[in-house]
């Protein structure tokens, strides 16, 4: 019986459970089970009775939920500060070539056209075109190309393009929904046309501004089904600079003949350069003081207003969450790091003092990095990763698995767990 104890023991050791084996399959990250089976033991608790039995029984749960706690707690706020590439794929990619995650996969993309990899960095599509500035937006698994201040689009989603055109006035900015119909801002003499489109170029709705009325617009966004598109604009008054938050309405519901907007909220002394939806029944404005969270309907509304202390360098966001990356009055530490909940509670704020080119947030984790350093933080304040890393990144990303990430440089990609 000893024995047996013994050896539960050495099942339960938090070292086993710290270091499973891990699979090598990028489809089976997300599928190993950790589980404890007692079936062994069956024959030697036939041989306790009475009280003695109840004893064995409750230690061995309690063992199991200390096991489990401190596993927890380590694997969810312990810093690595390190990891080891659990596989490597080298494939040369010119200068100048720009990453995005897409889907199970990468695209890759530059002036002369883009390429579609799967998770070993097999190309699985490729598609030219000539672009002198590409800009992307993506929207689940669809992705916009466009060339800013250009009439070039580009449409493709993993499986491959879903189509090109050309505009007839230069794009300033463009945004995407999952079917593929993007909304271009277009610039036409003094004015701005916002317009929605296919992806073979059909027009299927416009809305033309006037700085004189409407204001300037800053910023656009649509919804993931092209239902709603979100404007910020700003107008210049008498010594103010004021904003107009807007929202078009493209639904079948809508008639053609008017003007498609469905709700507009004035703002004073205050400038929105950046809109987002973050839901498709949630919106959001972000200005240099804070942000403003919209709740979709008929008629959008305001839902939180927040405004911040402090110098907002960078901001992100994902479906649940709002953050930004503040300069910090710290003498030991650069930056802030503070989060929100969609209803303007503040989540969480911490500190680093590691520079940085590129936040994101990537399957609820908020990941920071430049060109030789990686850093990664929960939504709730917790430093999971802080690390060099050996090759110039082009892009990191968060892949399937527990630890797992990717790092995309010119030479190739590397899958890599955190330790």
């Amino acid at each position: 019986m000893k024995e047996r104890l013994q050896h539960l023991r050495d099942m339960l050791s938090i070292r086993n459970v710290w270091d499973m084996q891990e699979e090598e399959d990028w489809e089976d990250y997300d599928q190993k089970e950790n589980y404890i089976s007692g079936e062994e033991y069956a024959d030697d608790t036939k041989k306790l009775a009475g009280i003695g039995t109840g004893i064995v029984y409750l230690a061995i749960m309690v063992m199991i939920l200390i096991a489990f706690a401190v596993y927890f707690i380590m694997s969810r706020y312990h810093l690595y500060t390190g990891y080891t590439v659990t596989a490597s794929y080298e494939a040369e990619d010119i200068s100048g070539t720009r990453y995005e995650k897409l889907g199970n996969g990468f695209v890759k993309y530059g002036s002369d056209g883009v390429t579609f990899v799967n998770g070993k960095n097999e190309t699985q599509w490729s598609t030219a075109y000539t672009i002198e500035t590409p800009m992307t937006d993506i929207s689940g698994e669809t992705l916009l190309i466009y060339e800013q201040q250009g009439y070039y689009v580009q449409i493709v989603d993993t499986d491959g393009a879903l189509g090109s055109y050309q505009t007839d006035l230069p794009i300033l900015k463009g945004v995407v929904a999952r079917n593929g119909v993007a909304a271009l801002m277009l610039k036409d003499d003094k004015d701005v046309r916002i317009r929605l489109l296919s992806t073979d170029g059909t027009s299927l709705a416009e809305v033309r501004t006037t700085l004189e009325d409407q204001g300037q617009p800053l910023d656009i966004a649509l919804s993931s089904d092209a239902r709603m598109l979100m404007v910020s604009l700003a107008k210049i008054g008498s010594g103010t600079v004021d904003s107009v938050i807007a929202f078009y309405d493209f639904s079948s519901s809508v008639k053609s003949d008017e003007t498609h907007l469905a709700s507009s909220i004035d703002y004073r002394d205050r400038i929105f350069p950046s809109v987002c939806f973050l839901t498709d029944s949630t919106a959001a404005a972000v200005s240099d003081s804070g942000f403003v969270t919209y709740s979709m309907g008929k008629s959008p509304k305001e839902k939180a207003s927040v405004t911040v202390n402090g110098e907002i360098l960078s901001a992100f966001h994902d479906s649940s969450c709002i953050g930004f990356v503040m300069a910090s009055d710290s003498p030991t530490e650069r930056y802030r790091l503070v989060t929100y909940r969609l209803n303007g509670r503040k989540r969480a704020e911490t500190s680093f003092s590691h520079g940085y080119s590129q936040v994101m947030m990537d399957s609820g984790e908020i990941l920071l990095n430049d060109s030789g350093h990686m850093m990664v933080f929960t939504p709730g304040g917790v430093a999971r990763l802080n690390t060099d890393y050996d090759k110039q990144i082009g892009s990191f990303v968060k892949i399937p698995g527990f630890r797992r990430y990717a790092v995309l440089t010119n030479s190739g990609m590397e899958r890599i767990k955190i330790e």
